[in-house]
């Protein structure tokens, strides 16, 4: 388990917080520990002198140390939350940074919810419970070993019968601690598919609304939801039963050295003074103990949730090889040279493929559903690579070249439109959040998107609902398009959407992609006939490899399974209409 390390690497940048924590902790434990002697001179001096000038020095003195004591707790408590906030932040940024880096082929096998899970209520768990808690164990941890300390330099006869009571509740502690942390990791497991059932019913609401399957979502979510609270309340129950046996060992110990001690001032062995300073030291002992098996308990739940960010970090990343270059100057012919690749050893999507595309040319990709089209475009923009061939742009190999400059290049326009929280403006700079308003403007009038933009409550500065939810088919599509006009990219990549639109929307769309191709190279996953026509040439794809290639009228003339496609698979063109203006 990497889980101490990870610690190590969280707290270690924040080291001088958590060093002047636990400064504030032992300060304020020395001080608190002076309390008890204070309660000896006032039993064993007043009582024997009636001084009251004795007792005023007491009392000032007392007063003082108490409030010493309050000014280094205030600050190891403003410390101790400061260090974790700032721990925690880092750990979710890590985290986060993290995900963003992984293959792409890793992303499909994780659940979304349960990763925000983990980026989120795990996270907090860590925070609250292991990085809270770390100065807080120092500072329990201090102030019993400081107690020991006192009671046994008091008198070590009452100590060791105090204390003998110890063994048994280390058992206790480490028997409930490990089912503690074995009933948190099942719950946290519990919370995530419970996201995951509130994440599918929010973005599919129009589904639910629309078959009426209400009461059964409630349902679903309600056994889930009770399944969690089986698992939350067994935690708080080895909580309960672990504490309480904690106690009760404790008030053993404590009527054990009660009976010892009045033996012992009985016999003059003991002053009741003395006895007094150790029972008050017993009494500070106490709390401290209770909260060493709470803050263990917690521990074992914090440890549990590190596991599984743990889990997110450990997953490796895409990195670019030492010596990666930028590419320069003119993207250049783009070329596929014997590629072959396959997402699981032996599953081939891709077979001896070999294709080239000048610069300035429209290729359209068509094809049956797993020909090899989207593996094309994902080796494109290096979200793979071939598992055997290259794949070069300008005679370069893509491996070499540093992958954030090889997409700078491209302008990805996938099939389902994408719009993140935000506005509209933000949503079109997505890729350039620098980018002016004139220009974002001018992108959007290019993308016919600028009229409807216009029309909305705030115009560029409207925010969209969650994926853009509150705006139709071909309006997403149009801010998609204008995304990728703001970009200029000397390459684009485009998945063409396989919905049906309204014909206006349908032209809109359609015009709005012209100008985004026009004059520079384009790769498209072609749907509709309308799109293969415009193509300067179309590769038909089957099983992975490249069976057809040509103009659509060379393509309709020889036959074979274009024309089928044609025929069978892509969409009709639109009835013709007046482009709007």
């Amino acid at each position: 388990m990497r889980v101490p390390r990870l610690l190590r690497e969280v707290a270690w940048p924040h080291r001088g917080l958590l060093a002047a924590a636990v400064a504030c902790v032992l300060a304020a434990t020395a001080a608190g520990l002076s309390v008890p002697l204070l309660f000896r001179d006032l039993v064993d001096r007043i009582t024997a002198t009636g001084d009251l000038a004795l007792l005023r020095q007491l009392a000032l003195f007392g007063l003082g140390v108490f409030v010493v004591r309050s000014v280094f707790l205030y600050g190891q408590i403003h410390l101790n939350f400061a260090f974790a906030h700032r721990a925690t932040a880092d750990l979710r940024e890590r985290l986060f940074a993290r995900v963003l880096r992984w293959p792409v082929e890793r992303l499909g096998t994780w659940d979304s919810a349960d990763v925000m899970s983990r980026a989120l209520q795990d996270t907090q768990l860590v925070h609250t419970h292991l990085l809270v808690g770390l100065v807080d164990f120092v500072a329990t941890a201090v102030t019993l070993l400081g107690t020991v300390v006192m009671l046994f330099v008091l008198d070590w006869r009452l100590a060791t019968v105090t204390f003998a009571i110890l063994p048994g509740t280390a058992v206790l502690a480490r028997h409930f601690g490990g089912q503690i942390q074995q009933a948190s990791a099942v719950a946290q497991r519990r919370v995530a598919e419970l996201a995951g059932r509130v994440r599918d019913v929010v973005a599919g609401a129009r589904i639910v609304r629309a078959f009426v399957q209400e009461h059964r979502e409630e349902g679903l979510f309600a056994s889930e939801n009770r399944r969690l609270l089986r698992d939350q309340l067994r935690i708080a129950r080895l909580v309960a039963l672990e504490v309480s046996a904690m106690s009760l060992a404790t008030a053993a110990g404590l009527i054990a050295f009660l009976w010892v001690g009045g033996q012992l001032v009985a016999a003059r062995l003991m002053t009741p003074g003395e006895l007094v300073a150790f029972i008050a030291y017993v009494a500070m002992a106490i709390e401290p103990g209770v909260n060493l098996t709470r803050l263990y308990s917690h521990a074992r739940q914090a440890v549990a949730a590190l596991d599984r960010v743990d889990e997110i970090l450990r997953v490796p990343v895409v990195t670019d090889p030492s010596g990666a270059r930028d590419l320069e100057g003119p993207l250049g012919e783009v070329a596929f040279e014997d590629v072959w690749f396959a997402y699981e050893p032996g599953r081939w999507a891709l077979r001896a493929v070999d294709l080239r595309i000048r610069p300035g040319e429209h290729v359209a990709l068509v094809g049956p559903s797993g020909a090899g089209k989207s593996s094309l475009v994902n080796l494109l923009l290096r979200f793979y690579d071939p598992t055997r061939g290259r794949i070069t742009v300008g005679g370069v190999d893509l491996r070499e070249v540093r992958t954030a400059s090889l997409r700078r290049r491209i302008a990805y326009v996938p099939q389902e439109t994408v719009l993140f929280a935000g506005t509209v403006r933000e949503n079109i700079a997505y890729g350039r959040p620098d980018a002016p308003l004139e220009e974002v403007v001018r992108a959007a009038v290019a993308a016919n998107a600028d009229g409807f933009i216009r029309a909305l409550p705030r115009g560029y500065d409207t925010p969209l609902g969650e994926g853009g939810l509150n705006l139709s088919g071909g309006q997403r599509q149009r801010i998609a398009i204008a995304r990728a006009l703001l970009l200029d990219p000397d390459l684009i990549v485009l998945d063409e959407a396989t919905s049906s639109l309204d014909t206006e929307s349908e032209a809109s769309v359609q015009e709005a992609i012209e100008r985004l191709m026009a004059g520079r190279t384009a790769l498209i996953i072609a749907h509709r006939l309308s799109t293969v026509r415009r193509a300067h040439r179309i590769v038909v794809l089957s099983d992975g490899r490249v069976v057809q290639e040509g103009t659509y009228e060379s393509l309709m003339a020889q036959g074979g399974p274009f024309r089928a496609l044609a025929a069978g698979q892509l969409l009709p063109e639109p009835a013709a209409q007046p482009l709007p203006r």
